[in-house]
């Protein structure tokens, strides 16, 4: 699971930043939102537009691209334009069996400059430039390394890190994710499992499955339509050789293919399946504008559904929907606000650091400003004639 991300002069972190993914000392929640060694199921980050929230999932996006992705990448535009110099440095530290990983990654131009892996605080693999060493069992020199290719990368490729169990159970985790984003709906959804498309995938799932297990998670949140796999639906307006997926209300029977849906229904549908998915397979869900499409109470119906029934699987997303700012959801040590300086760039406040007492309310705290990150706007402006 991963406990910790450290950002500098990486896009709108201008100063070094630190997420903690560890619990503290909140009891509440305990059964439901924390993991293994105590690591919390995920994190909520909150805040005014702009103000780095987005960057923060895309710095974990960049670590599953730059590690198991085989798209062409552009490190350069992720450097800080409020800073000066071309390099910018990510950290990423992982517990794997109360076992901890450290990843080190630094990016000058389009180039990686510099990586460095410790596993328990022993060396494993280190890289300058082009050349570096290993040590998965015996020590390995690395020369002319593609200036754009990770060498952890290619050590997992070429050699599976000698057979460590540790390292390759990491890996398992690390190609179990998926990235949303539900602002954009189908075309923003990545996946770094091919062999596990068809239970990632909505369109995929239908290719393969039956209805009846995704069924069961919808009755159990309470959503007022099933899910259908057919060719000829209700209004005859579509046929097909192959099943396609529709929804029908309960208590109808009315199909409506998914395509012809409501923007929310399409948002639910693609949100559902990965949500299950994560439930059944140790991995990191990353969200992106979550409450795009969803209403209020189908949010939270969701966030409990993933924290009660997940076992090592972390859920890590952004939302304007206040309402989520309950401990009866989110514990506070779960909870990041943003707000973007002029000066400082991308500030955040961890709202633990407060130490709101259990039985407040935090979402008033934060609209008053005690969290930092409410945004301000004038909502009385006349125009001048």
């Amino acid at each position: 699971m991963l406990t910790g991300i450290k950002l500098k002069d990486y896009t709108t972190f201008v100063n070094e930043t630190i997420f903690d993914f560890n619990a503290t000392n909140y009891k509440i929640l305990e059964d439901t939102n924390v993991g293994e060694n105590r690591v919390l199921k995920g994190a909520l980050f909150v805040g005014e537009n702009a103000s780095g929230k987005t960057q923060v999932l895309n710095s974990i996006v960049l670590l599953l691209d730059l590690l198991l992705g085989n798209v062409e990448q552009n490190y350069s535009v992720k450097k800080s334009l409020y800073t000066s110099g071309m390099k910018y440095t990510l950290e990423y530290l992982f517990n794997v069996d109360g076992n901890k990983i450290r990843y080190i990654v630094t990016f000058e131009n389009n180039s990686i400059n510099l990586e460095k892996l410790y596993l328990n605080g022993e060396l494993k693999l280190e890289r300058l430039n082009t050349s570096g060493k290993t040590y998965f069992g015996y020590e390995k020199d690395n020369n002319n390394i593609n200036p754009e290719l990770s060498l952890l990368k290619l050590e997992y490729y070429n050699t599976r890190f000698n057979n460590d169990k540790l390292l390759n159970k990491w890996f398992d985790f690390l190609k179990n994710s998926l990235y949303i984003n539900c602002l954009i709906g189908g075309r923003g959804i990545k996946s770094y499992n091919p062999a596990k498309i068809d239970e990632q995938y909505i369109e995929k799932y239908a290719e393969s499955n039956d209805a009846s297990k995704l069924n069961e998670i919808i009755r159990k949140i309470g959503y007022n339509s099933e899910v259908v796999f057919e060719k000829n639906f209700s209004n005859e307006v579509i046929n097909s050789n192959k099943e396609m997926i529709g929804l029908k209300k309960v208590g109808t029977g009315v199909v409506m293919p998914l395509m012809l849906e409501s923007t929310g229904n399409k948002a639910f549908m693609r949100t559902i399946l990965p949500i299950y998915y994560a439930t059944k397979n140790d991995c990191m869900l990353i969200v992106d504008e979550f409450s795009s499409g969803l209403h209020n109470e189908l949010e939270e119906a969701i966030i409990k559904y993933f924290f009660n029934n997940s076992n090592n699987s972390q859920l890590f997303f952004t939302s304007h929907s206040t309402n989520l700012l309950d401990t009866s959801i989110l514990r506070p040590d779960q909870i990041f606000s943003f707000k973007f300086d002029l000066k400082q760039g991308t500030l955040i406040k961890r709202f633990s650091s407060e130490n709101p007492r259990e039985s407040q309310n935090i979402e008033k705290m934060y609209l008053s400003g005690v969290f930092d990150g409410m945004p301000k706007y004038d909502k009385e402006f006349k125009i001048n004639k």
